[in-house]
């Protein structure tokens, strides 16, 4: 396989991530309703499927990152690569699943929080490919 296709794949995999956590936490009062769940329960639930999410990618992530982009440089494009891929899944999610009661709309803080995320994970994917190019 060609390192472009390699460096797309894993930006690709990247945005995945990223749209996995933000739908968790953006479709929180649609998985109340539709699980029936107490809201501490489904807060349980949320954190544990984000922090082994988290460290199960981590790790997936940087054994990639060794093993297809290697020591190259450009492993840093994914830093930029995966926010293309996150708005294509992120609309391809709203349009499958537009928001049909007015109850399961995200409390406008989320914006924030979403904002902290924007910024705070390309560091993690510079992190990641710092730790795979050593």
């Amino acid at each position: 396989m060609s390192f472009f296709l390699k460096l797309n794949i894993a930006s690709l995999l990247y945005g995945l991530i990223f749209f996995f956590s933000m739908a968790l936490q953006l479709n929180y009062y649609r998985l109340l309703r539709l699980t029936g769940w107490s809201a501490g329960n489904l807060d349980l639930f949320l954190l544990i499927v984000q922090l082994v999410g988290f460290i199960v990618a981590t790790i997936f992530m940087y054994k990639l990152a060794v093993t297809w982009l290697g020591h190259r440089r450009s492993v840093y494009a994914t830093m930029i690569l995966w926010l293309p891929y996150t708005v294509i899944f992120t609309m391809v999610f709203a349009y499958l699943f537009p928001i049909s009661d007015r109850g399961d709309m995200p409390v406008p803080v989320q914006g924030l929080i979403l904002l902290v995320m924007l910024g705070g994970y390309p560091l993690y994917i510079a992190i990641i490919s710092l730790a795979a190019r050593t």
